[in-house]
């Protein structure tokens, strides 16, 4: 018994790593820093660059396209309280926490909170932003949300 629960550990060890030490190799991060010049971690190491902006805001303005909005910017959301959450669709953490981002959205949007969501792909097939479209809606996520393929807002 003790040989056959190790032996499945083992495999869901494998099963699950696999795909995530993949896409960690496949997006190639440069080393990045922020302007004190220590490194920012990712994951569990460390990029190469140094940060886009030091105003994290500033980088939405380089998203690849924006679903449920126009468009916004730093200037734009000057005044406001902004929940910054990054999600991608076949991700189980973020599907967990959609019902209280969308409930906090509804609620709070007129006492100046704007949640913004940054579609971040962790497989290939989530750069497709016709597949984004779709389960943006499917999804009933309704705040503003920046598609982030390339991960520069993500660094």
């Amino acid at each position: 018994m003790k040989v056959s629960k190790l032996l499945l550990g083992a495999v869901l060890v494998i099963a699950i790593g696999a795909p995530i030490a993949g896409f960690v190799g496949d997006i190639k991060l440069p080393r990045s820093s922020i302007p004190t010049g220590e490194p920012i971690a990712f994951f569990h190491g460390l990029g190469s660059t140094r940060a886009v902006s030091p105003s994290g805001l500033a980088s939405l303005e380089r998203a690849d396209a924006w679903l449920n909005s126009p468009p916004l910017s730093a200037s734009a959301l000057r005044g406001k309280v902004i929940l910054v959450h990054f999600w991608t669709y076949t991700c189980i953490n973020w599907l967990r926490t959609q019902s209280y981002l969308r409930a906090w959205a509804e609620k709070y949007k007129d006492k100046g909170l704007v949640v913004i969501g940054v579609h971040t792909p962790e497989f290939r097939f989530e750069k497709n932003l016709d597949n984004v479209r779709r389960e943006t809606k499917a999804l009933r996520v309704d705040y503003p949300v920046a598609v982030d393929s390339e991960y520069v807002i993500w660094r």
